[in-house]
């Protein structure tokens, strides 16, 4: 029965919790507490890459229906479709939060054979303690930086610079972690072992990654990997409680957004870039998909 009543929470569900937050737009959002945020009491599934870290006290939660408990010094990492529940907090705690929406997480990041076996490392192993030395000090002075822009009078490229750092940071992390997982013992590598479902979806998101938006159709990628439309559309929504259409215009979208931000070619030849019949299916394409025309936003500074 917990499964049926499961919330999503992605970025934009931060945005009612403004007494709370440090800093956030579309793609990111920093936030100083627990109190008040949406679904805290409830199980919720993430719709983002989340990074909680516990200042003082302790939290015990359940993630994919392991209890962990969350020290002071000691950090969570949540990656999309992570299932969190039977949150507890200790009288006298302090945590702060870290989102970074899918669309961010598409753009920076190749999906290939390192990093899906980086986010089983995450799965299996959510909890990590910060530790000392060279690389804290990387990422302190990565957190000084970020806040000291986000105290910052802002400036016509203030965005930009916002997106940049954290990107630089969560490949920092990544980076970090991968060395991690490479310095484990070769006979813990069995226990970073996925089902088959998870296997699928890993194959989807590299064909996915590698595709960059030029096919738009579930049955192309079913075909790809060898399944039915519906056999294979049921696995990748079991796999990650989304369908594969969703996936494949999410990704494409994110692609045709940085073409019409990024490119000096006219739309025409972006359409056809994209493999799209003519201009009108492109165009139709877009605004189904962000609701305003090619050209609209291409226009627009704030995207």
């Amino acid at each position: 029965m917990e499964k049926e009543n499961i919330k999503t929470v992605d970025i934009k569900d931060f945005k009612d919790s403004q007494h709370l937050l440090d800093y956030i737009d579309d793609d990111f959002a920093i936030v100083n507490s627990l109190e008040g945020i949406p679904y805290s009491n409830e199980t919720i599934r993430l719709e983002c890459f989340l990074i909680a870290v516990c200042i003082e006290g302790c939290i015990q939660l359940d993630i994919n229906y392991r209890t962990y408990q969350l020290q002071a010094g000691e950090l969570l990492l949540g990656l999309p479709n992570t299932i969190i529940n039977h949150t507890m907090l200790s009288p006298k705690y302090k945590v702060r939060l870290a989102g970074f929406s899918t669309r961010f997480l598409q753009r920076i990041i190749k999906m290939e054979r390192e990093t899906w076996n980086t986010a089983v490392h995450i799965h299996n192993n959510p909890v990590k303690t910060v530790g000392d030395g060279d690389d804290k000090s990387v990422f302190g002075f990565y957190r000084d930086l970020i806040v000291a822009k986000i105290n910052d009078e802002p400036h016509y490229y203030h965005r930009e610079v916002m997106q940049y750092l954290f990107s630089a940071l969560f490949c920092e992390m990544l980076g970090q972690l991968h060395k991690e997982l490479e310095c484990s013992d070769s006979a813990d590598r069995p226990k970073e072992s996925i089902k088959q479902a998870d296997y699928i979806l890993r194959k989807f998101m590299e064909l996915l990654s590698k595709d960059k938006g030029m096919h738009r159709s579930v049955s192309y990628f079913a075909d790809e990997l060898c399944y039915t439309p519906k056999h294979f559309s049921k696995v990748i929504k079991q796999a990650c409680g989304r369908t594969p259409l969703d996936l494949i215009n999410e990704v494409t979208i994110e692609h045709i957004k940085y073409r019409l931000k990024r490119s000096d070619k006219s739309i025409k030849e972006i359409a056809e870039e994209f493999n799209f019949p003519n201009q009108s299916f492109f165009g139709k394409y877009v605004k189904m998909h962000l609701g305003t025309s090619p050209a609209n936003y291409r226009s627009r500074k704030e995207e």
